[in-house]
């Protein structure tokens, strides 16, 4: 056997690897990888309630949560190659914030994260929020 030349399955890993490479690359409407959204873009960060909500701030966790339901993550939002791990299913408890009616804002996890951040009904001034 010839040292120098590459064995067939060295060559076959080599080629998956940098195909599996370019597909994550491309930004072709082709590509197994979805573009993040604009930050600014119509998916909203959360669904609770039927409603939809946007990340406002973070927030110190709170002493005591008072959990006001559950709220999904929408798969819009889905930023890794792959597509969505949970199939649009990606969800989150969410709390009451102290003296604000939850149609109007609640306490969330980022997601992915262990960040508490205050998501504020899209139509709500931010400002409006004590």
């Amino acid at each position: 056997m010839d040292r120098r030349r590459p064995s067939r399955t060295s060559r076959a890993v080599a080629a998956a690897t940098a195909l599996l490479a370019a597909s994550c690359a491309s930004d072709s409407p082709k590509s197994s990888c979805p573009s993040p959204p604009p930050p600014t873009g119509p998916c909203a960060d959360l669904l609770f309630g039927g409603r939809l909500y946007d990340e406002w701030r973070p927030i110190d966790r709170p002493r005591i949560l008072a959990e006001v339901g559950n709220s999904t993550y929408p798969a819009c939002n889905v930023t890794t190659c792959g597509g969505d791990p949970f199939e649009g299913f990606g969800a989150t408890d969410v709390w009451k914030l102290d003296g604000v009616d939850p149609t109007r804002a609640v306490i969330g996890l980022r997601e992915g994260t262990h960040t508490y951040v205050i998501f504020v009904r899209r139509g709500v001034d931010p400002a409006t929020i004590s």
